[in-house]
């Protein structure tokens, strides 16, 4: 592979002209490249070993080839929210003037690879080039008394001074911009900005959420252009018809097959979904029942299993608008609640953001919620302006969700300005804003009518199924946070037969523990929301997020074990326990043949791959794909039985895993993994928000920044902020009703 860097292990990009696209929009700094990933598998097809080479296509946004004075201009720009000039000494005197605006370019530049030819070649005396990688931008310019150092002749001089004498071919450096350093602040090594430009490498700071869209849209591709793309790509890596490959792996007696592997599945049958036939409720009723085409279905003439009422509730908009606008919406509101089985009885309490208030926007609405409150408010619906950034959504939920459910609408979306509008509502859209509303009200929205739920789940409150989902504060920026950087566990069960409702349990612990050492304490936790029954659950189905093949022992001796060993202290019975590794974001791709791509470009909801592609080892798993892809290609749910005390036939477990998806209130679809487990992610999005709120509040410190920490000072505050974290994610989460993170 000749010519390709290698970026975060996996990943390789070749700097060619036709591997980079352009961004659409005002950016110059960044633009797409084109590369791939690769990885081996080990897979067992009829008894047969074989090692399977996984290339999957890959995108980043990645910096141009352009002077580093040009993408330093770009990128202080952007943070000062001003025009910055470095070509002119005025402007250079008042960008290394301002501290926080260098403390935060220095965030975004550092680690950046830099190319310069201002050295020559002794024997050829032509330009060489010379690779760095940037440590910090300073704050004295080339001929500042800063910037003096010694010569082995004992004279002092400056770093343009001795520029001049040593490279002057490298004239024309402006004496009044920036140096950077390329090594260690003990050892400093000054380059002058003008000389360096930036290598092609992906971007690792000031990339853009539009930005990073792009990429993800650029990737977007249905599965035949997927394919016809990959093999492009293999015959550039390895040759036409992988010639090249056989030189290389011919020693060692390996023979490389570049043609894609086949393998026979089967589709599973979709489980029947269970609603009410009509709104309302009452003994007698009749239920209709739906059967998925496809992986998804709708509520046409159907309303939800368990409806809900809601005796108090308010409206609040960010949007400016009238009264008459925001009535009308709370009307449909009503109407559409009344449609699907919530019903909002009462007038609703309204308000609205308004310039005239002195007030800031956030004070106007944590007023407005202090008085629905007051007044007994049980669900709150918040207009969202579509210019209310990320923080803005995190507080409002913060700030409700301790108080009464919240259910965020924004009011930019065209359903929406519809109504703004005065046009006629989207029932679809209401469907699901209902969906949502009615778990957060303690509802069931429906139910699954499946022979193998009644046989693993059910009517008896004697099967539990637990979902454990870890999640750090990703930070696009830096591969590796630190061991000690905070993670957050989060832990949903069910609390009764139907699936429908779920309890919760949060905490934080270190990154440098790969299994959940708390698990003891989240399982009472979930235990306590089924006070239905006193008994403990006879059954577990303990579905498990996976990072690496590697943790799963770990997972079976640190947090089943640990569930064990509370059953014995508390003298109770052994649950039987099946325990599933859920691993969505793994490499390998399913495509349809020629001949099914003719029926539709992916393969369809519930299509099993059980036996044709086996790891050896000690886990069994299969692959399923159990949701429909609007777009692009369908990427398949791999799933390892890590532990099976009943021991089921593995197309037993994909059945059951493939019912499970079908439970996810939010949406009337099939997703990707099961619904608790979704629910452990949404829950451990909704922890996030509230550490990232109440950190900054409490303690003055942005989460987002402890991953740039290092050294013993640094390592001592992230222990710090991990405990107390842990306490207020805790308490925060024993104040917020099941389902409000839905």
């Amino acid at each position: 592979m000749e010519g390709y860097q290698m970026f975060h292990g996996v990943n390789f990009f070749k700097d060619m002209p036709e591997n980079f696209v352009p961004l659409r929009g005002p950016n110059k700094a960044f633009q797409i490249w084109d590369g791939f990933s690769q990885a081996v598998a080990p897979y067992q097809t009829a008894g047969t070993m074989s090692w399977n080479a996984v290339f999957n296509l890959r995108a980043c946004t990645s910096t141009k080839a352009i002077p580093l004075v040009k993408y330093i201009e770009i990128q202080a720009s952007a943070i000062a929210k001003r025009m910055v000039d470095l070509s002119t000494e005025k402007g250079c005197r008042a960008l290394m003037a301002d501290a926080e605006v260098m403390r935060r370019l220095n965030r975004r530049l550092r680690g950046t690879k830099l190319e310069s030819f201002h050295i020559l070649n002794r024997d050829t005396q032509q330009p060489e080039k010379r690779v760095y990688k940037l440590k910090e931008l300073m704050t004295f310019s080339a001929s500042s008394e800063e910037s003096r150092f010694d010569l082995q002749d004992g004279r002092r001089v400056t770093v343009l001074q001795h520029f001049k004498e040593t490279y002057p071919h490298a004239s024309g450096i402006p004496p009044f911009q920036p140096l950077i350093n390329t090594r260690s602040k003990d050892r400093p090594a000054y380059l002058p900005v003008s000389i360096v430009t930036l290598k092609h490498q992906p971007a690792r700071e000031g990339v853009t959420e539009e930005d990073r869209a792009q990429v993800a849209e650029h990737m977007i591709m249905p599965p035949r252009n997927r394919v016809a793309k990959t093999e492009q790509l293999l015959s550039l890596v390895f040759g036409p018809q992988g010639h090249s490959a056989p030189k290389v792996l011919d020693a060692f007696g390996v023979i490389l097959q570049l043609e894609a592997k086949t393998a026979q599945g089967r589709v599973l049958e979709s489980p029947l979904i269970k609603y009410r036939e009509v709104p309302g409720g009452g003994p007698g009723r009749s239920s209709k029942t739906v059967r998925p085409a496809q992986g998804d279905w709708n509520l046409r003439d159907a309303a939800f299993c368990r409806g809900t009422v809601c005796k108090v509730w308010a409206l609040y908009s960010f949007v400016e608008t009238s009264q008459n606008v925001i009535e009308n919406l709370a009307r449909v509101l009503k109407t559409q609640g009344a449609k699907y089985g919530v019903n909002l009885t009462t007038k609703p309490g309204l308000g609205a953001y308004t310039r005239n208030d002195r007030r800031p926007m956030l004070d106007q609405f944590a007023a407005f919620v202090a008085l629905a409150k007051t007044k007994g408010c049980e669900l709150l619906f918040v207009i969202l302006n579509e210019r209310v950034s990320l923080d803005i959504y995190q507080i409002v939920k913060s700030c409700t969700d301790v108080n009464f459910p919240s259910q965020c609408l924004n009011g930019r979306h065209k359903c929406i300005d519809a109504i703004f509008r005065g046009d006629n509502p989207n029932p679809q859209y209401f469907a699901n804003v209902m969906s949502k509303v009615n778990m957060k009200l303690q509802g069931v929205n429906q139910t699954l009518e499946a022979d193998i739920i009644k046989q693993e789940i059910g009517t008896d409150k004697s099967t539990l199924v637990l979902a454990v989902e870890t999640s750090f504060f990703a930070n696009p920026t830096k591969t590796s946070p630190p061991p000690t950087a905070p993670i957050v566990c989060a832990c949903t069960g069910n609390m009764d037969d139907d699936l429908g409702a779920f309890g919760h349990a949060v905490c934080v612990e270190s990154r440098k523990h790969p299994i959940v050492t708390d698990i003891g304490s989240m399982f009472k936790t979930i235990l306590s929301y089924r006070k239905t029954t006193k008994n403990w659950p006879a059954r577990i189905i303990y579905l498990r997020s996976a990072t690496t093949e590697a943790h799963f022992p770990l997972v079976l001796a640190g947090e089943i074990r640990a569930i064990e060993e509370l059953y014995v202290r508390e003298n109770r019975s052994k649950p039987r326990i099946l325990a599933v590794a859920v691993q969505r974001r793994q490499q390998t791709r399913l495509f349809p043949t020629k001949e099914m791509q003719a029926q539709g470009n992916n393969l369809p909801p519930g299509f099993l791959l059980a036996n044709s592609l086996q790891h050896p080892g000690h886990f069994r798993n299969f692959l399923l794909i159990s949701h429909k892809a609007l777009q692009g290609t369908a990427r398949p749910t791999r799933y390892y039985i890590l532990r099976d005390d009943a021991n089921r036939d593995m197309e037993k477990v994909a059945q059951l895993m493939y019912s499970l998806c079908h439970v996810y209130g939010r949406c009337q679809r099939a997703v990707s993994i099961p619904a608790p487990l979704y629910y452990a992610e949404l829950l451990a999005a909704r922890a996030q928000s509230y550490m990232k709120v109440g950190m900054r509040r409490e303690r003055n410190i942005d989460i987002d920044d402890l991953s740039h920490l290092s050294g013993e000072a640094g390592e001592k505050m992230l222990t710090e902020t991990r405990h107390f974290a842990d306490e207020y994610l805790r308490s925060t989460a024993a104040k917020v009703t099941p389902m409000v993170f839905c």
